[in-house]
């Protein structure tokens, strides 16, 4: 008899090939720290502002709250980090509000293992569409996500362009 394994384990395998951990955070004051950890390591223009503390907590309580997220460490630190919404059961539409890795860890298979982590993550969640906020000036984060099919579907106010791709 063939056991059918969900895809937070199969990925807990394909990290490991990398030595990184995938950890779904519980809803927990440990979690908030380890996020504000993470995205003031990640130190992106482009999420999150961390300079103001209490802004940064008010999201962060949001996230683990109301979202998924997943913590990337190698053993030593937490090296990423993902916040997923799939809980839009009338549209069937996933949302990545965060998603990042410090520095170090950039520029290899990880990011792309994560990405594709969201896609299986949102589908077994009965999600069928996924969606993305990415900021105009952002092109290579924008290119690598096209590549990835999505497709831009809308332009806003703030610079930024909404994507979506089906699942």
């Amino acid at each position: 008899m063939k056991v059918k394994i969900g895809c937070l384990e199969k990925y807990q395998d394909i990290f490991q090939r990398d030595n990184i951990n995938i950890v779904l955070l519980d809803k927990d004051l440990d979690a908030i720290e380890r996020v504000k950890n993470v995205l003031i390591g990640v130190n992106s223009s482009y999420l999150f502002p961390t300079d103001n503390r209490e802004l940064l907590y008010q999201y962060i309580k949001k996230i683990i709250n109301n979202g998924y997220n997943f913590i990337l460490a190698d053993g030593v630190q937490d090296i990423g980090m993902m916040s997923l919404y799939a809980n839009d059961f009338v549209s069937k539409t996933a949302y990545t509000s965060t998603i990042g890795l410090i520095p170090s860890h950039r520029g290899g298979s990880l990011i792309r293992n994560l990405v594709e982590f969201s896609f299986e993550f949102a589908k077994e969640k009965g999600m069928e569409k996924h969606r993305a906020e990415v900021h105009k000036s952002n092109e290579k984060w924008l290119n690598f996500l096209l590549r990835c099919k999505f497709e831009i579907e809308s332009e806003t106010e703030n610079d930024t362009y909404i994507i979506v791709k089906d699942l």
